[in-house]
């Protein structure tokens, strides 16, 4: 399938979801700023903030910078919000907290120009703290693998990576899944890999902050949010026997990965309980074999 543009060829919208955003908002505006490649429409969706993000976009960014204001629904319904306006043949996300390295822009729109067949582009990360100190470069996951993988696991696409088509997205029936507040980006990439490829600008140019807390590191939480999805998404174009067997292989791989998200939280009667689940739901060495190394040190923790 090839992808026409309905707007202005290589115009690019980007999105950012804001909630009590004051600490790194400027970084985040400024990095789309200046960019290599001018960024057509920049939107700021204050989801509900009670700090003063709303006042910084409005006095220091008023003329650059499209503020529209929710009551707090979580950011798949910011990111809505702002698709809804967005005029760009492009549309890029980034979350308040994170920030792009000036090529980023230039690198996927470029990259994008070269498959008219892919719904959109990701790339490399650069891992920073709450200090803005470097802490790694993060290589993209092999595009060649993305598929299947995102059938049974999130595989490490944030949304500040990735420039979408807009008429790609447009071929959805909705946007990013409002139920869900952890795991809505997973949920849209796997519905829009089945219309198209995603393809890969390896360098690290989405600096990603890695802080601690937050929903991501609360593993009934993730669990639970991932359960919304699994069954009118993930194994929604399987059925009989596939369905059923593929449906104990990803709650067995998501088990697991609760029991890491509970390890790295320091909560050993979550991580028992979640590993236990996972070999039981799916006993087998052959799938995921990762969880048998993994369960041998939950052992020797206990």
């Amino acid at each position: 399938m090839t992808f026409e543009a309905a707007v202005e060829p290589g115009s690019v919208t980007a999105i950012i979801p804001a909630y009590n955003g004051e600490r790194f908002i400027r970084r985040s505006v400024d990095s789309i700023l200046r960019q290599t490649f001018p960024v057509t429409q920049v939107i700021v969706v204050d989801d509900g903030s009670k700090d003063a993000t709303r006042e910084i976009i409005e006095t220091e960014y008023r003329d650059r910078v499209t503020l529209l204001r929710q009551q707090n629904g979580g950011p798949a319904r910011a990111r809505n919000a702002g698709i809804r306006v967005a005029t760009g043949e492009f549309i890029a996300f980034l979350d308040a907290d994170d920030y792009w390295l000036p090529e980023k822009v230039s690198m996927q729109v470029r990259v994008l120009g070269k498959r008219p067949d892919a719904v959109g582009n990701y790339t490399g990360l650069r891992i920073v703290n709450d200090q803005d100190e470097f802490k790694m470069d993060v290589p993209p996951v092999d595009p060649a693998t993305l598929w299947p993988k995102l059938r049974w696991c999130n595989p490490g696409v944030p949304p500040s990576s990735v420039m979408l088509r807009r008429s790609a997205v447009e071929v959805l029936e909705k946007g990013f899944d409002e139920r869900l507040l952890g795991n809505e980006d997973w949920n849209l990439w796997f519905r829009l890999i089945r219309k198209g490829p995603f393809c890969v600008s390896p360098e690290p140019l989405t600096a990603y902050r890695s802080s601690p807390g937050g929903l991501s590191g609360n593993a009934d939480h993730m669990y639970n949010d991932f359960r919304k999805m699994l069954d009118d998404t993930l194994l929604s174009d399987l059925s009989g026997l596939e369905r059923a067997l593929w449906r104990r292989r990803i709650l067995s791989y998501q088990e697991f990965k609760a029991c890491l998200t509970a390890r790295a939280a320091g909560d050993k009667v979550k991580e028992r309980e979640y590993m236990k689940r996972s070999l039981l739901g799916w006993p087998s060495p052959f799938w995921a074999s990762e969880r048998f190394r993994y369960f041998a040190v939950t052992l020797m923790r206990t």
